[in-house]
């Protein structure tokens, strides 16, 4: 029996147990296997128990969700707070992403993976989510900012800094990377690091090329 059918549940937080249960069965099992069913026959309650706290697995699985954004919120937000200088700051972000995501696979996959949940129905996701991108969002602009980027090019700058950082996590979760014996911790760095570089040189904007004129 597990520690949550032995204390949550035991002291009638049948909600709280199914936000726990589901949480670990993320990481045991994956997405596709979560039921509401099947946390019910776990937590020891009739199948019908979860209905009284959750419509559909899609409710439970938008809490689950909103969770796992605030949680990496409140990990940004320390960043964001600490005395550390503007760089930093954003390679910390960048890696507390990753970080984040290799602690919580079933999780990460949950909130940022081909499953889409309706924002427009669960506001508090939608909410939570853009809140923990705006502190990334912020942190990348005022590091580009420094370096001379234009205010038309540092939304561009984040977007970029957040491939890197999703693409980092993505593949080391899903296995697909590193390839040949390489470190992970290395690859990280690394690729944070390019980042970094390659915003301390602004883009320069390309000049038109020049009209040849038509012979007639």
């Amino acid at each position: 029996m597990s520690a949550i059918k032995s204390t949550s549940y035991h002291h009638g937080d049948l909600r709280n147990a199914l936000i726990q249960e589901g949480r670990l069965y993320l990481e045991e099992a994956g997405l596709a296997e979560l039921s509401l069913r099947g946390l019910a026959r776990r937590i020891g309650v009739s199948i019908g128990a979860p209905v009284r706290h959750f419509r559909d697995k899609n409710e439970l699985l938008a809490v689950l969700a909103t969770q796992g954004f605030v949680e990496l919120s409140d990990v940004r937000r320390s960043i964001a707070a600490s005395n550390l200088a503007a760089g930093d700051k954003l390679r910390e972000m960048m890696r507390g992403y990753v970080m984040f995501a290799l602690k919580n696979p079933g999780l990460f996959n949950l909130m940022t993976g081909p499953r889409v949940l309706d924002l427009s129905v669960h506001n508090e996701l939608r909410e939570t989510s853009t809140a923990s991108f705006q502190l990334f969002s912020d942190a990348a602009q005022e590091f580009a900012r420094l370096n001379g980027w234009p205010p038309d090019q540092r939304q561009l700058v984040a977007h970029a800094g957040w491939s890197v950082e999703h693409g980092l996590a993505t593949l080391l979760i899903t296995r697909r990377a590193p390839r040949d014996g390489l470190d992970p911790t290395q690859i990280i760095e690394l690729a944070i690091s390019i980042f970094l570089e390659g915003v301390t040189k602004p883009l320069v904007p390309p000049v038109p090329a020049p009209q040849t004129a038509s012979v007639t």
